[in-house]
């Protein structure tokens, strides 16, 4: 018995010895390092999860510390419309952002949400991302990103607006 466990363990030893030495490089893999969540590095001048993540939070908590907010003596229903994407990317996840402002209303515990379907409700949230890109010498280019939320009455009356910004800036280096 003793000499079969001897046997397995240097038959799995060889084998994974032979599945490392026989392993291709694929496409330098070799090089991939992993990156810290929360990091805010850059290789593009586009929005990265962690970006929406910290902006809809940073606008939403904004709204929530608000002293309008803070007055209200109960629960408000609120129905949180759809997030407008104003920018010049149709591919920024919209939804991620819309999730992550609905998440954090929902754990606050001010507000109660309900469907945009909804008959009885008594405030509105319209939001909006928005931006604008300026071009420098060099071909350096500065991205700004505008995340603005703002509540209506039934009526239609503004009772608040919030918003919060994130600049990205990307320039050309040389190389020596």
């Amino acid at each position: 018995m003793h000499i079969l466990k001897k046997t397995l363990i240097l038959a799995a030893v060889l084998a994974l010895g032979a599945c490392q030495s026989t392993m291709p490089n694929l496409g330098g893999q070799s090089r991939v390092s992993v990156v810290d969540s929360g990091s805010r590095a850059h290789l593009q001048a586009q929005l990265t999860m962690a970006d929406y993540t910290d902006l809809a939070e940073k606008v939403t908590n904004k709204m929530l510390d608000s002293r309008l907010v803070q007055s209200w003596k109960h629960k408000p229903r609120l129905i949180l419309a759809k997030l407008r994407n104003n920018t010049d990317n149709e591919n920024i996840r919209m939804a991620d952002i819309y999730d992550r402002i609905t998440e954090t209303l929902l754990n606050s515990g001010t507000v109660r949400l309900v469907d945009q379907s909804a008959t009885s409700f008594d405030y509105v949230v319209r939001s909006e991302l928005s931006s604008n890109r300026q071009y420098g010498e060099g071909g350096q280019q500065l991205v700004g990103y505008k995340l603005e939320l703002k509540l209506f009455t039934i009526s239609g009356e503004m009772m608040g607006q919030w918003s919060g910004t994130l600049t990205l800036a990307k320039g050309r280096k040389s190389f020596l």
